[in-house]
């Protein structure tokens, strides 16, 4: 492959995936004492709820989102702490994810439920749980940090808990699925992708999943997924950017933690305490934004709300919405456009085309632009 060709094709997909996408990165404040090893964040009414990973009680802690000062502590009176890594919710419930298990011999992996209600109203409130298992694993030996059923993150999405898991071994996330119902399941692993890093913390809203972690050499990331309707719980089928975290954000060396949206496309991301090999960061909490994320308003909504279908497909893609683009453009895999349209319709013929992967780059009217993968079968 020519290198000159190759080299301008990542730098287009760069140009394009990474403008205008993480910005205004910056501190927010250092966090509680009470909370080190801050692990899992949700905001809510308000306020900033975390909590820490094993070695605490079953606490979650409420902070000032403005001077980020302890406002209240709330007991689980009939839970443990044997590893919470992630919180979320749904209109009800709150969700706490005591599923850490780098050891990889945990048989008792559960998720933590308390109504919203009772912690609105209390200080101290009793849990429902939900308990599961990994379907593919069936080594229950002590393999500290050498196994792939570690998890730190997981979402709601409808009626189901999405858990991604924090794999030792090759680096990847898989993805599971159980019921956000009382019982006692399965896991049924839905999805994989090879993130090149440690998932640590999980969010979602109606347009993407982002996740935060670390990769081998202790440089954080954010890795965005757009929710499509056309993958369904196959969420890595559709692609997914990552943007490393440089020294003018977070340090290296920070081990991000938890991640939640608390306003329009607006985040905050937690770095617990780290103390070790001559390395010595506070535990801190951060913001940032991501355009990507921000709820727009429904004439954007019609603009930005673009779906190619079938993909992948073996001939005719449809397009809607097609009345609001000015131009689209489709470029293979060394980086040569194929196909350049400045009058789009609702259907494009790539029956002609070699099987493989293709970039589809839409130019709106407002200037704006989505680039999307095609796969031609």
């Amino acid at each position: 492959m020519n290198k000159k060709v190759f080299f301008l094709f990542i730098l287009f997909c760069l140009l394009n995936k990474i403008q205008a996408q993480i910005t205004d990165f910056k501190t927010k404040f250092e966090l509680p004492s009470e909370v080190s090893e801050s692990s899992g964040l949700l905001f809510l009414n308000g306020k900033i709820v975390t909590h820490n990973d094993s070695g605490d009680a079953a606490k979650l802690y409420e902070l000032d989102s403005l001077t980020g000062n302890l406002l209240r502590t709330i007991n689980i009176s009939n839970a443990t702490n044997i590893d919470w890594e992630d919180i979320t919710e749904d209109e009800n419930y709150i969700y706490i994810g005591d599923f850490g298990n780098n050891n990889g011999n945990r048989t008792d992996l559960k998720i933590i439920r308390i109504a919203k209600a009772d912690y609105l109203n209390s200080d101290s409130v009793t849990a429902d749980f939900i308990t599961f298992s990994y379907e593919n694993q069936t080594d229950f030996s002590i393999r500290t940090n050498q196994h792939n059923f570690d998890a730190e993150g997981f979402v709601v999405i409808n009626n189901s808990l999405f858990i991604f898991t924090k794999n030792w071994v090759d680096f990847r996330t898989n993805l599971y699925k159980i019921p956000k119902t009382i019982g006692d399941y399965t896991a049924e692993k839905i999805s994989t992708a090879n993130v090149e890093g440690l998932i640590t913390g999980a969010t979602v809203n109606s347009r993407a999943y982002l996740l935060c972690g670390y990769n081998s050499t202790a440089v954080p990331f954010i890795i965005y997924i757009e929710r499509s309707t056309i993958f369904a719980d196959n969420i890595f089928n559709a692609g997914f950017n990552k943007t490393s975290l440089n020294s003018n954000e977070l340090e290296q060396f920070s081990q991000v933690e938890a991640i939640t949206s608390f306003d329009n496309g607006k985040f905050y991301i937690s770095r617990e305490k780290v103390t070790r090999n001559g390395i010595n960061l506070l535990q801190k909490l951060y913001e940032f934004k991501d355009d990507r994320l921000k709820t727009l308003n429904t004439d954007e909504h019609k603009l930005k709300d673009l779906e190619i279908s079938p993909n992948p497909t073996s001939g005719v893609i449809n397009i809607t919405n097609s009345e609001g683009i000015n131009n689209l453009s489709i470029y293979n895999a060394l980086g040569k456009k194929v196909i350049q349209k400045t009058n789009v319709n609702s259907q494009i013929n790539i029956s002609h085309f070699p099987k493989g992967i293709y970039l589809l780059r839409v130019c709106f009217k407002d200037s704006s632009t989505i680039v999307k993968r095609l796969i031609k079968l």
